[in-house]
């Protein structure tokens, strides 16, 4: 079994595409090919073609109207494993308001916000959100952390000490600086993360960090190899961040990249990374089946 552990769906001139509108993207011509609609069963046929079971639905703007499509979305289709959603964590009495309404969603399975976005890499840390933080993990939910910056992936420690029974995911590895060919201070960073017990990674959206036009896997095995070593295939999943991935590379060949990495691991390491790690961390309350 295999689970793209990241992908987004959305309407072009909705919601969740308002972002493309405003800079820097708006105006980039790089960013053109994202300027549309990518629906449920354009992602189906992808995930068909290649033999991935299931995907997890991920948040990509904060805001509680598209938490909800994703769940419709959900509830339609059974490839859908689950949704990671946006829930407002700045906010202790929306966020108890937003909890009652949609927590029991058997669906949702994590919360995300693009701290990405948020001009202070410190907005993380801020007493309100973990306590919101320390909250979702009652409820049962884990926490993508969409880290860009050696900041963020700084901060990152920090967090997972705060929120001891949160279980984090570090989309992206942090973003590696693979295009640059370079290390650290990447490297020991991830390292210091995954000293934490409570923090897992996607490899995932590495194709967007190498030269877009011209990459292959052989650039992410330096990268990928260290996570595996700090993480162990426990706590790593996989995902194709499909559509953004459009930008650099085709679903195929993205997963193309990873199966010629998983190759190389041994029969147990490649079931944990391709769909086990997925479905523990996903699974709602550590009691309920994760959907495929």
């Amino acid at each position: 079994m295999t689970i793209d552990a990241h992908v987004h769906l959305w309407e072009r001139g909705s919601l969740q595409t308002e972002w493309m509108e405003k800079p820097p993207y708006r105006g980039d011509p790089k960013w053109r090919p994202l300027r549309a609609s990518f629906r449920p069963d354009d992602l189906q046929v992808l995930m068909d073609a290649n033999g991935i079971d299931g995907a997890v639905l991920v948040e990509a703007v904060d805001n509680l109207e598209e938490t909800d499509a994703l769940l419709s979305i959900a509830r339609e289709h059974n490839w859908a494993a689950g949704v990671v959603g946006w829930l407002p964590l700045a906010d202790a009495p929306a966020l108890e308001a937003a909890l009652e309404r949609v927590g029991n969603v058997a669906s949702l399975v994590g919360i995300r916000h693009l701290i990405n976005t948020e001009p202070d890499p410190d907005w993380v840390l801020q007493d309100t959100v973990v306590a919101s933080l320390n909250r979702i993990a009652q409820a049962g939910l884990s926490f993508d952390y969409v880290g860009i910056s050696m900041d963020h992936l700084e901060r990152l420690p920090r967090l997972a000490d705060a929120c001891p029974e949160l279980t984090i995911v570090l989309d992206h590895l942090n973003n590696p600086p693979i295009a640059e060919e370079s290390f650290q201070p990447w490297a020991d960073l991830l390292g210091e993360a995954a000293e934490r017990i409570n923090v897992t990674a996607k490899v995932s959206g590495l194709e967007m960090c190498c030269r877009w036009d011209h990459w292959t896997a052989d650039d992410w095995r330096p990268y990928v190899d260290h996570a595996l070593a700090c993480f162990g295939p426990d706590r790593l999943m996989l995902g194709s961040n499909w559509p953004v991935s459009t930008l650099s590379g085709r679903y195929e060949q993205i997963w193309a990249a990873h199966r010629a990495w998983l190759l190389g691991l041994s029969e147990t390491e490649r079931t944990a990374i391709a769909s086990a790690t997925a479905c523990r961390v996903y699974a709602r309350n550590r009691e309920q089946s994760f959907r495929v």
